[in-house]
């Protein structure tokens, strides 16, 4: 204990903790003959996770929709023993890393959503700042705060878009990473420091729990494989239940090479032990599963410690496939696989209008709005004369098709433009429709009011001048 003290007295307390965070407690003097205390940005930081937070992180993950599985995936997963979509994330190895900053959650759930964006999008270079979420985090979140190079979840990401709309590069002015926790790096620059311009706009977002707590070893495997050939990415979370746990992944990480398989459940038994428990939270990119033997079965798995003085030079390890993945440390359970439900493009609602009826100079028009995130909307409409519109209309469901009526006051051509918010406040573009009015009426006509009081007439004069 003493020694670990004197450590990080010598950083000058590098890392701000709190409840959900941490620095490093490596307890080896050395990993690959590299002193520690000299070297800050060699540590292999994690998340501290107390029992509020893994309480916090369980019920998020419990609440959490589940993950689409692909039924005709299946026979494609069946027949290939080896995957990766690891060429769908672009990255730099050696720039891949945390530093000293324990925001590991940060980095998987980042390449999850940049993946996402190859998919979608088609854009090449789809490496997104890290640095974005780090420093403007607390900005846009509410409990708990995301705080910088503290603890988080794939949950807390969503969120975070959810409120930003918008994922930017990490070539834009000051969003490359920065926070590597240098004795007190943390919050080298600020939230408007940062440019968002240019950005990728996220239309929806939600993470997604991938089963495989409660079902067979089988399906779990098979349930993450589903997703990977889906061209997702799978987050993976970890929980240590002490020290020696953390260390020995530690001392894995920091003496074997990328084709060295590590076995998770090693642990398997041990009781979570409070003060020396902690996260971490990686991503899952691909696996080699030997249809005829399962000893060199794994995942491959991308790291956020970088490259290792290039001992691991793609930042990356391998996990024994075949393990407990409900294995619990006391109550808490050692492992959860997530991803996300991503919709890149606009969060605002599009609108469609279109003409219903006419009768005279009575247009009935078709107004509907598709809002991104499936929530409710609001209709505006304006004629296109006299500065008559009407109004904000609703809410309704998105999609829901309304009907809406105007009368004309002259024969010539209109241009009708609608459009729609949702109860966000997110307000979407303008949907112009021209048409062009043949028939016209005094608003004050004396017989046309007659007529529209006696029912009888008032319909036959309509079919008679229909058909004039």
């Amino acid at each position: 204990m003493k020694k670990q003290i004197l450590i990080i007295c010598i950083l000058g307390m590098f890392l701000l903790t709190s409840l959900t965070a941490t620095g490093v407690n490596y307890t080896s003097d050395k990993v690959n003959n590299i002193e520690m205390q000299d070297n800050p940005e060699e540590l292999f930081p994690v998340m501290r996770a107390d029992r509020e937070f893994l309480d916090r992180y369980n019920e998020e993950y419990n609440r959490a929709e589940e993950a689409f599985i692909d039924a005709e995936l299946v026979e494609e997963i069946q027949a290939t023993e080896d995957y990766s979509i690891l060429d769908l994330l672009y990255y730099i190895p050696e720039e891949r890393t945390q530093g000293g900053c324990g925001n590991c959650w940060a980095w998987p759930s980042t390449a999850v959503l940049a993946i996402a964006l190859r998919v979608q999008e088609g854009v090449q270079e789809n490496r997104l700042s890290v640095q974005y979420i780090n420093t403007c985090g607390e900005l846009y979140s509410t409990f708990p705060k995301i705080g910088c190079c503290e603890g988080g979840t794939i949950g807390a990401l969503a969120s975070f878009y959810r409120q930003t709309g918008i994922a930017i590069p990490w070539s834009n002015d000051n969003a490359h990473w920065q926070d590597y926790v240098i004795i007190g790096q943390c919050n080298q620059v600020e939230c408007d420091e940062i440019a968002k311009n240019p950005n990728y706009p996220i239309a929806s977002i939600r993470n997604e729990k991938i089963s495989t707590r409660t079902v067979s070893e089988n399906d779990a495997i098979n349930n993450i494989k589903n997703i990977l050939h889906q061209n997702r990415g799978v987050y993976f979370s970890v929980t240590y239940a002490d020290e020696r746990d953390l260390n020995h992944f530690r001392d894995h990480w920091g003496n074997e090479n990328e084709n060295d398989v590590y076995d998770l459940d090693w642990y398997a038994g041990n009781p979570y032990v409070d003060g020396e428990g902690v996260g971490h939270a990686m991503l899952v990119v691909g696996y080699h599963d030997d249809p005829n033997s399962n000893d060199s079965d794994h995942w491959i798995v991308l790291n956020s410690w970088g490259t290792n003085n290039g001992r691991r030079p793609n930042g990356l390890l391998r996990w024994d496939m075949h393990i407990d993945y409900a294995l619990k440390y006391t109550n808490y359970y050692a492992f959860g696989a997530e991803t996300l439900d991503v919709t890149f493009g606009s969060k605002d609602p599009i609108t469609t209008i279109s003409l219903y009826d006419k009768k005279l100079s009575e247009y009935t028009f078709d107004v509907s709005a598709v809002d991104p995130q499936d929530d409710r909307v609001y209709l505006y409409v304006s004629w296109g004369h006299d500065q008559e519109n009407t109004d904000w209309l609703g809410p309704y469901d998105s999609g829901e098709v309304v009907k809406v009526s105007h009368t004309f006051p002259e024969k010539k051509e209109y241009t009708i433009k609608a459009k729609a918010k949702d109860i966000s406040g997110n307000v979407g573009p303008e949907q112009p429709l021209k048409i062009t009015v043949t028939k016209s009426k005094s608003l004050n006509n004396p017989l046309l009011d007659f007529l529209k009081s006696n029912s009888i007439l008032y319909r036959l004069m309509l079919i008679i001048l229909q058909k004039l």
